[in-house]
């Protein structure tokens, strides 16, 4: 009997220092994962600063302007469609709530958190990545619409690149990747971009007023 209370502890604390290390893994590489992908977002939102500038991004810009009519910033979209633009903002947020649940969140897994269709097309090498890459930068599209900063595009994309890399590596990669979840980190930044918006036209409001 010794010896099975002895199999019995070490197999104990060998499931303990198991899911320690698991956890304390996962906040090392979520501490690296952000430094990482908030400099690839930088660099990008640094280039597209940079075109955006240029003659050639200024006439691009005018014309997606022109061929999007009100649907280029959230208060045109909002008078487009008849609502107000607190309406637009809202509808706008539940949508890629939506889409970052249905990719990053849809099934909860114990020990490992939310997992959603991302993590099932990350299962098809190439392919799945690609289409999944894809899915998350259809979110930035969107985005796009309602005039979000560059600098804000650069970070989303930051997101998604570094997602994509994560997703290259065989059986690692596709855990880091459900732990890393671009969408769901994109969701959270557009977030508080559209709740400093509705700050800012509040504070706007109130000094009408006054």
């Amino acid at each position: 009997m010794e010896w099975l209370a002895l199999i019995l502890v070490t197999m104990l604390v060998v499931a303990g220092v198991g899911v320690a290390a698991f956890f304390i893994l996962r906040r090392l590489f979520d501490r690296a994962a952000d430094r990482v992908a908030d400099r690839i977002g930088s660099v990008l939102g640094d280039i597209g600063a940079r075109a955006a500038s240029t003659r050639a991004g200024q006439t691009a810009a005018a014309k997606a302007r022109t061929v999007a009519g009100g649907y280029t910033h959230l208060g045109a979209y909002a008078a487009a469609h008849g609502i107000s633009e607190d309406q637009a903002r809202r509808e706008f947020a539940d949508s890629i709530e939506r889409l970052a649940w249905l990719m990053d969140g849809a099934v909860r897994v114990p020990v490992i958190g939310p997992v959603g269709l991302d993590a099932v097309l990350g299962l098809f090498p190439v392919a799945g990545d690609v289409l999944s890459a894809a899915i998350a930068v259809s979110l930035i599209g969107r985005s796009l619409k309602y005039g979000v900063p560059h600098e804000l595009i650069g970070r989303m994309l930051g997101n998604v690149l570094f997602d994509l890399i994560l997703g290259s590596v065989p059986v690692a990669g596709d855990l880091a990747d459900m732990w890393f979840r671009a969408n769901t980190r994109n969701v959270a930044l557009l977030r508080a971009y559209l709740d400093e918006q509705a700050r800012d036209t509040f504070d706007t409001s109130a000094t009408r007023v006054s």
